[in-house]
């Protein structure tokens, strides 16, 4: 029997089974935040200047990084011209969003994660009782306290990005993409301190970048915690085979190869090639 082990966002009930069953797992680096989503009116005048609205160009993307003086880095992920903000959670005491475009991108909203990365020394007090699976829990706990904030299954917390920005509550939202609703919150209540203080030094980086990024016609709603996998399962660097376990072949961005749609496809056809090697 041969088996490539493709795991994707939600494969937290295959990390359980594996770390059941004893095989190898090792904990990785990975990155959380928040969606954020302007109108794509704002995105198109701030990317597209006089130019904006020009039936040829379409709706603008964008793609922002920033370096904090700390050391750690806050930067755009899965950016949604013309989109909108869809529910990711894989149990019902979780809040989790992620973005989606459609073909045309033609929606009145622009979103995309912001976020920063999560280093193993942020979740090391979870290593003693979690193991390598530690990161993952780190995970968890962030998307039930987001969840704790509003209660209602598939409703999110969110508040205006200026507000934020400005550590001031929200007491009204702007429209939203996001079907189930958004509700304010004070969104230092359900994310780290850390995360917190990275992402307002990165929007106010942003701003200057790109002014007119931080507005309260944009809204942060919570939480984006799926972007990577904060587990990686073993495998030899040749074989592309865990080491222990013959004819498995862990693969794609849940099993902490790739970092994207395209990148989990080439991972998958590297370790498909690789099937065949074995097989014959």
């Amino acid at each position: 029997k041969h088996l490539i082990l493709a795991c994707g966002h939600s494969a937290r009930d295959v990390f359980e089974l594996l770390k059941e069953h004893d095989v190898a797992l090792a904990q990785k680096t990975f990155a959380m935040g928040v969606r954020i989503e302007h109108p794509q009116r704002d995105i198109d005048r701030a990317q597209y200047a006089p130019s904006a609205g020009h039936p040829a160009l379409g709706a603008a993307p964008y793609k922002l990084v920033a370096h904090l003086p700390n050391g750690r880095s806050v930067f755009s992920f899965c950016m949604c011209p013309g989109g909108f903000i869809v529910p990711a959670m894989t149990d019902a005491a979780q809040s989790v969003v992620n973005g989606m475009s459609p073909s045309g991108r033609n929606s009145v909203f622009a979103n995309s994660g912001i976020v920063t990365e999560i280093r193993q020394v942020d979740f090391a007090h979870l290593t003693g009782q979690y193991g390598a699976l530690a990161g993952l829990r780190f995970q968890q706990q962030l998307e039930e306290l987001a969840y704790a904030q509003v209660e209602d299954h598939q409703v999110a917390p969110g508040q205006r990005l200026a507000d934020f920005v400005r550590g001031k509550a929200s007491k009204s939202l702007p429209r939203c993409s996001y079907v189930p609703g958004v509700v304010p919150t004070e969104a230092h209540r359900w994310l780290p301190g850390f995360i917190s203080d990275a992402l307002r030094g990165g929007f106010a980086a942003f701003d200057r970048k790109m002014h007119g990024f931080v507005t309260n016609e944009a809204l942060i709603v919570g939480v984006e915690s799926r972007t990577s996998s904060p587990v990686r399962v073993p495998r030899d660097p040749d074989t592309l085979m865990h080491p222990q376990i013959r004819g498995l072949f862990p693969a794609g961005e849940g099993a902490g190869y790739a970092g994207g749609i395209i990148s989990a496809a080439m991972d998958g056809e590297r370790c498909a090639e690789r099937v065949a090697d074995y097989v014959k």
